[in-house]
């Protein structure tokens, strides 16, 4: 198959950076550790060559990346929920837990994309809570 390039958002590409950053440290198999490995690589090389990283970016950087952590853990959280069918009060919580991390996500994207002049950027349009 033939490589597929396209342009992303700087959002889109920092938030699947910080998201690989964490699969380095958690995956443990060696075999998908290097498929990790190699796209990290890859988006890390664009990520250099395309921004510049100034401290309000650094600290949204990191604000996603714990962003993503977070998420991480909740998705554990709520596999282990299905995994033994308790679909009560915690598995209600894990829920909304996920949406709301997942809007502090978006919005930190959003934020990234307008400092840095996305010419793409992800809209999002869900009922208001």
């Amino acid at each position: 198959m033939k490589k597929i390039l396209t342009e992303i958002s700087a959002g889109e590409l920092l938030d699947k950076i910080s998201i690989l950053e964490i699969k380095l440290n958690k995956i443990k198999d060696h075999v998908l550790l290097n498929e990790v490995k190699k796209e990290y690589e890859i988006l890390n090389e664009t990520k250099n060559k395309n921004i510049n990283f100034s401290e309000k970016i650094d600290v949204l950087y990191k604000n996603l990346k714990e962003t993503n952590k977070k998420l991480w853990e909740i998705e554990n959280k709520i596999r282990l929920c299905e995994k033994n069918s308790d679909f009560k009060e915690k598995f209600i919580q894990i829920s909304r837990d996920i949406y709301f991390a997942n809007d502090q996500r978006s919005k930190i994207k959003l934020e990234i994309n307008k400092m840095l002049g996305s010419n793409i950027k992800e809209v999002k349009q869900y009922t208001e809570y």
